[in-house]
Order: structure tokens, then C-alpha cells, then sequence
């Protein structure tokens, strides 16, 4: 299976350690797999991006939600579910950790809402897809399945910032 890390930045010189983070952590728990990044940035055309999403045909799709680009991911998620309709689509960060079910009442593309810190709990989440499950049993995911929404809804945190990984290659 094929994952890919989105992030659509405030500007080109920005980078999203979150997104870095959680490959290097995933890549510890989950040898081999296939985890790509693609980072974006708000002054893209959509339709760039889309191309880009496209070209690396993912099976699942994570985009990091912020404040300045939420607008903007939602919209690309809608396109995104227009040409892969059965590529699932989870999002997580601080914009959409706190209100997760809303999100997902009010953004019938987005099929899970990772809350908290993912370094975790994102390996977890792949781990449970790969293997054909819906990932709802793992702490901090939210997730639409049959149209039900169910899961967990706790905020999740990391005790030790010290035990991740250096986040680049």
C-alpha cells in the first residue's frame, strides 16, 4: 500500500516538520513502507497539486491541517475523492484535532480525523489499514465507516519527545 503525506504550507520557504516527523517515526515501527511527503504551499494552483497527488496514485492520503491552509486542503480533498473515490483520506493537526467529529459531520470526503500527536498513533493507524481493518480501534482516531462515524475521541499525547526519531534524512 501507498501513503502519502500532504502539506500545504503558508509559503515556499516553509517546511512541515509534522509531516517529516511522522514518516521517520512510522518508517521505525513499520519497516518498507511506502510513506512519500508532498509539500505544497498555499500560492500553488490547485490543479498543480492535484497532478502531483495523481502522478503517485496513493491508496491513502494524510494531510497536516492548519489555520492558514484548512480552506484550501479541504477543497484539494474534494477533488482529490473526485478522481480516486476509493482512496481513503485522513487529516490531523491542530486545526481539525479538537474537532473531529464536526469535522467529519461537516466534510463527508474526509474519512478519518487523527487527534492529537500522530507520531504514535499514525504507525498504529497504517499498520491497521494495510492489514484490511478501519483503524477506529486505535486511540485518537475518528473515522466515517458505512457512513457511521465511530472511534475514539481522545486528544493523544507524546510522554517523551526525546524517543522520536530525527525527523530528515
Amino acid at each position: 500500500m501507498k501513503f502519502l503525506l500532504a502539506a500545504i504550507n503558508a509559503k515556499y520557504i516553509h517546511s512541515n516538520p509534522g509531516v517529516y516527523s511522522l514518516r521517520a517515526f512510522a518508517r521505525t515501527k513499520i519497516p518498507g513502507a511506502d510513506i512519500e511527503i508532498g509539500e505544497y504551499t498555499i500560492n500553488h494552483q490547485m490543479d498543480l497539486i492535484l497532478q502531483d497527488i495523481y502522478r503517485r496514485k496513493p491508496d491513502f492520503i494524510g494531510f497536516s491541517c492548519y489555520i492558514w491552509n484548512i480552506e484550501m486542503t479541504c477543497h484539494i480533498i474534494s477533488l482529490v475523492k473526485d478522481v480516486f473515490p476509493k482512496t481513503k483520506v485522513f487529516v490531523g493537526g491542530p486545526e481539525v484535532s479538537y474537532t473531529a467529529r464536526k469535522v467529519l459531520e461537516d466534510c463527508p470526503q474526509i474519512d478519518y480525523v487523527l487527534q492529537g500527536e500522530g507520531e504514535v498513533m499514525v504507525p498504529d493507524f497504517l499498520t491497521a489499514l494495510e492489514k484490511g481493518g478501519d483503524g477506529t480501534e486505535i486511540p485518537g482516531v475518528l473515522g466515517r465507516i458505512d457512513g457511521t462515524i465511530k472511534g475514539d475521541e481522545t486528544f493523544q499525547e507524546i510522554d517523551d519527545l526525546d524517543s522520536l526519531p530525527f525527523p530528515y534524512e
